[in-house]
């Protein structure tokens, strides 16, 4: 189980089912002076919360090819600290609906299959995976143009939401091999997001460009326990609204942390802290670019992963695929 996704680095034969559960748990502290020409003369601040939770299923459909269904559940939370009232934050959740948003509890679903070129299976060796598939949105998304690019007269309004309400296409790939020493497990994986289209409020998302390096130690001395690290580096391209460049969209993020992985009867848990690091760009949604801004954000991440008792029988004449 590599560093923070509980279905990485695993290929299953045919007939062979998975199931895997990551609740990740992010905390953003931001702050940005005041936005020109918007009438306000205070700073902005407060946090940012995201609680998520993504149970997921994998089954091998030949010794050749697995499908992996994932979906999101949760909520975002923001905190507003400042003692004046604005028509850009305040306290509120992404449950909820709002004059530019569907609030609910469901995010966007992700069906991906991986073609296993090398998967020499519990022992040493190699695994090679490619990847593609295609993200659903959910309806719970903004649906007015948050910015006002058009000149707008401005109201209130909402910047986040569960899902972006784009269907994206994405392609992978991963490669990992397991050791005799230390670190047993080491690998990476590409991955990118592309979105299709606009999607019916005139959104257009950003290109997300996303590479990672893992490394896992054997179990240490008696124990179950293993450690782990990981360093990621995600880019995201501008995104438009109704053909307008998005304010604070395009982003490069590093994020580096570890991880300890504990081996039970019934699965592997996974506990995971990490730093993501702001190198270019802001938070997404905040009005302006050009303005002193400061985020802070740390992740914590428990994944659970267990593969079933239960294999298919009927999936076994496709082992050919």
């Amino acid at each position: 189980m590599p560093v923070g996704n509980s279905d990485r680095g695993v290929g299953l034969w045919a007939g062979q089912v998975m199931f895997s559960l990551d609740n990740i748990n992010q905390y953003i502290d931001w702050w940005h002076e005041a936005v020109p020409g918007s009438g306000e003369t205070f700073d902005h601040e407060g946090s940012l919360i995201s609680l998520i939770l993504s149970p997921t299923l994998t089954v091998g459909l030949s010794n050749y090819w697995n499908m992996t269904i994932s979906q999101q559940i949760g909520s975002r939370i923001m905190t507003w600290d400042g003692d004046t009232t604005t028509i850009h934050h305040r306290n509120e959740n992404s449950l909820s609906d709002f004059k530019n948003a569907f609030g609910g509890l469901l995010g966007d679903t992700q069906i991906l299959f991986r073609y296993l070129i090398y998967n020499d299976g519990q022992g040493s060796g190699k695994r090679l995976f490619l990847g593609g598939g295609v993200v659903v949105p959910s309806k719970n998304t903004i649906t007015k143009d948050p910015f006002f690019l058009n000149g707008e007269q401005k109201e209130e309004h909402r910047h986040f939401s569960m899902s972006e309400g784009v269907y994206k296409g994405v392609l992978e790939s991963q490669y990992y091999r397991k050791r005799n020493t230390n670190p047993v497990f080491i690998g990476g994986s590409l991955k990118t997001d592309i979105p299709l289209s606009k999607n019916r409020h005139g959104y257009k998302a950003s290109f997300f460009y996303q590479a990672t390096l893992t490394g896992l130690t054997k179990q240490l001395l008696k124990t179950k326990v293993s450690l782990g690290g990981n360093f990621s580096i995600r880019y995201a391209t501008r995104a438009f609204w109704n053909n307008k460049p998005a304010p604070n969209s395009e982003s490069t993020i590093i994020t580096f942390g570890g991880t300890l992985l504990y081996n039970i009867n019934i699965g592997v848990i996974g506990v995971a802290l990490q730093k993501p690091v702001f190198l270019y760009g802001g938070i997404a949604g905040t009005e302006a670019e050009d303005i002193d801004q400061k985020m802070d954000a740390v992740q914590f991440t428990l994944s659970y992963r267990r593969l079933l008792d239960f294999v298919i029988p009927w999936i076994d004449p496709l082992k050919g695929l």
